[in-house]
């Protein structure tokens, strides 16, 4: 998303606040005016173009404080615990204080990287408190040279009064070929299918586990939990298992973001009842890897309690 697009939207978002104030001032909602239901629509669009500010500025001040060098400063743009799950080794931190002593930017410096801007944004899926943000942004060297291009997903949450980044979802290098492209993102929506189907198996956990990659990571409802095996997440799952539905039903998957680790799938599921009949729907976004030759689910960020 462009500056100028933000401007955009916050004229869009003032027109709809003061359309809203000026019908609950003027008349009772649905008296001959505006509809409950468009009501109700027209604060919901509010909320939402809220939740996109805030996300917006979250990113840009976890830019802004990367270009400063300071690993304190840069952690303090987070949220925690914090995780940026990918193919390489990666840790569940909890303080600002134990991220930054993580932080090197003199080997990031020896790159040649000068400073990082972005190239796009997105912020494609909303809930009252989170949001995912696809990212797109190049390092410079000091002559002003890209010198890397990633694609990132960031999961935007707040804690209190405060908005900042729980988790990155590392898709990796953003100059990849046409043909691996289209090969990933196949693969990635066939291994979303693969764990909604093991998903819907009540017996087979152990199944349902193998569709997922480790470390596995899920961000929701303000918690972040992570699983460093398929035999932990089995175990730690089981209670999971006693549940109100009966059946879940991937009503579409998208590639976002594909990159040379990895594939960003946004995602709608529904949870089905024994009559079929939708008990609730839910978005997320899947971090699909292939780690040591095995295709699966890295991480999981949904809106889902």
């Amino acid at each position: 998303m462009t500056r100028a697009k933000v401007v955009w939207v916050a004229v869009v978002v003032a027109a709809v606040v003061t359309l809203a104030w000026s019908v609950v001032s003027a008349q009772p909602v649905g008296v001959g005016g505006i509809s409950p239901d468009a009501f109700r629509d027209a604060v919901r669009a509010v909320e939402r173009e809220r939740v996109v500010r805030e996300a917006v500025r979250a990113a840009d001040r976890y830019l802004e404080t990367w270009n400063t060098r300071d690993p304190m400063a840069w952690a303090r743009s987070l949220h925690f615990p914090h995780v940026r799950p990918g193919v390489g080794p990666f840790r569940l931190t909890h303080t600002p204080e134990d991220y930054a002593r993580g932080v090197n930017f003199e080997r990031t410096i020896a790159t040649g990287w000068h400073r990082s801007q972005w190239d796009s944004y997105d912020v494609f899926q909303v809930g009252p408190n989170k949001a995912h943000l696809a990212g797109h942004y190049s390092g410079y060297n000091v002559d002003g040279e890209p010198i890397r291009t990633t694609v990132i997903t960031y999961i935007v949450t707040r804690q209190g009064d405060h908005w900042g980044i729980q988790s990155r979802f590392a898709a990796g290098r953003a100059d990849i070929s046409d043909a691996r492209l289209a090969e990933s993102a196949g693969a990635a929506v066939g291994a979303v299918e693969a764990y909604v189907t093991a998903l819907n198996d009540p017996i087979d956990t152990a199944g349902w586990a193998a569709t997922l990659n480790y470390p596995h990571v899920r961000v929701a409802d303000g918690t972040v939990e992570m699983w460093d095996t398929a035999e932990d997440y089995v175990n730690g799952s089981q209670g999971g298992r006693q549940r109100a539905w009966v059946e879940t039903r991937l009503d579409w998957a998208e590639p976002v973001q594909v990159g040379g680790a990895g594939v960003n799938v946004a995602v709608r599921f529904s949870r089905l009842n024994r009559q079929g009949e939708t008990l609730s729907s839910y978005e997320a976004v899947y971090l699909v890897t292939n780690r040591d030759g095995h295709i699966g689910i890295q991480a999981r960020s949904s809106f889902a309690p």
